[in-house]
């Protein structure tokens, strides 16, 4: 085995991306893979966030306009939505070999719409007999049910699950079961980064909470449900209990409306008086948030791989669900998503979230903890096993 590529990377702008490839490379290195390169949609966005000292940098081509027009023809024309995704994989495939393997890294790439840049990495890397690992994946259901995705996953060589729902989706997708793996996220094993603290963090004393366009549909209006939760959840905070508030980004975007610093920072201008409250507002890798996370005593969150942070961190942590990803880790490793997970479209009263926080996590803090100390050491060593197992097979 010579090389991995890491495929599928749409930018660090989203710290979860960011933490799947700087944990996978940890990863890999511990298992004496040293060449480590990420293709990669934003290359200078990567290069900000210096992550070309932990990987080497590939960017994606971009595509001149010919093959633009060319794609669009072909995917509305022809039904054929792979023939452009090609252009992107063309000169991957003219550096790799059999001796590679490629990794697609985007997890729940078969989640939303269709993949059809995973399906055209598949049929190239087919072609050029180059085998290819769907890393730390979740699916759903409509893939029993859509027969190309179903066809498209059948390809890879492994494929490694990140939750227990998906996994057995997948085991009844794939004809080569002993192909199927379980592990957790490789964000479980990222290693924090010390940075300073928000002014009035208090360490072991912070309940952070993280929201996002995902759950908050408009932030701009004060009577949007999540919005109102969270305020209300804040409020019982500082006016109940000694603990203060931090409220933390996982995707920076100050372009799109995609990124979680726009509601974080519309629910933190009603707290600018209350220095129990703070906002991280600088930039930070996903080490650094992971660090930050780690010193919250409590963590409320949207996104996926905030939550992690937190998990693997032993944060006694409330997921703010939208998809299967969320619900498996929940139920993975705390045994029970329905009460650790609450799926957002549920809440629909203003006290709904701070109810569930303070049955879920302040009344069960011990109970939680003591849950993390018996299963979260082996549970992030499910993915060293799998990784060792994988590459093992590679070699044969």
């Amino acid at each position: 085995m010579n090389r991995v590529f890491l495929c599928g990377h749409t930018g660090s702008i989203n710290r979860g991306c960011d933490a799947i490839v700087r944990a996978t490379a940890d990863i890999l290195k511990k298992e004496s893979v040293n060449d480590i390169s990420l293709l990669t949609f934003a290359h200078q966005q990567d290069m900000e966030l210096q992550l070309h000292k932990e990987v080497q940098l590939i960017p994606y081509p971009v595509k001149p306009w010919h093959i633009r027009a060319a794609s669009l023809f072909m995917r509305k024309v022809a039904g054929n939505g792979v023939w452009g995704q090609r252009y992107l994989y063309g000169p991957l495939m003219g550096q790799a070999d059999t001796q590679d393997i490629l990794f697609n890294i985007g997890g729940d790439t078969y989640c939303y719409g269709t993949p059809y840049i995973s399906y055209a990495l598949n049929e190239m890397a087919a072609e050029n007999k180059i085998p290819t690992v769907f890393w730390g994946c979740s699916v759903e259901e409509r893939l029993c049910t859509d027969a190309k995705m179903r066809r498209d996953v059948n390809r890879y060589s492994h494929i490694v699950a990140r939750e227990r729902l998906s996994y057995d989706i997948l085991k009844r997708c794939v004809e080569d079961s002993q192909k199927v793996h379980f592990a957790c996220d490789p964000a479980f094993t990222l290693e924090p980064e010390a940075v300073s603290l928000p002014d009035g963090f208090l360490p072991g004393h912070t309940i952070g909470i993280n929201i996002s366009p995902l759950v908050c549909r408009d932030p701009d209006d004060p009577d949007d449900m999540m919005y109102r939760n969270v305020c209300c959840l804040i409020d019982y905070i500082l006016e109940k209990t000694s603990m203060n508030v931090c409220l933390i980004p996982h995707v920076y975007d100050p372009v799109s409306k995609s990124g979680d610093s726009k509601v974080l920072g519309y629910v933190y201008s009603r707290y600018t008086q209350y220095p129990r409250v703070s906002l991280v507002n600088s930039v930070f890798n996903s080490r650094q948030l992971k660090y930050i996370i780690s010193q919250c005593r409590f963590f409320v969150g949207a996104r996926t791989h905030a939550m992690i942070a937190a998990y693997s961190s032993g944060v006694p942590a409330l997921a703010l669900s939208y998809s299967v990803k969320s619900l498996g880790i929940a139920g993975d490793l705390l045994g029970s998503s329905e009460e650790y997970a609450i799926p957002w479209q549920n809440i629909d009263r203003t006290d709904y979230l701070c109810d569930a926080f303070m049955c879920a996590m302040y009344d069960q803090e011990s109970v939680i903890r003591q849950r993390y100390d018996l299963v979260l050491a082996d549970y992030c060593g499910t993915m060293a096993n799998t990784t060792k197992k994988i590459m093992e097979a590679m070699k044969e």
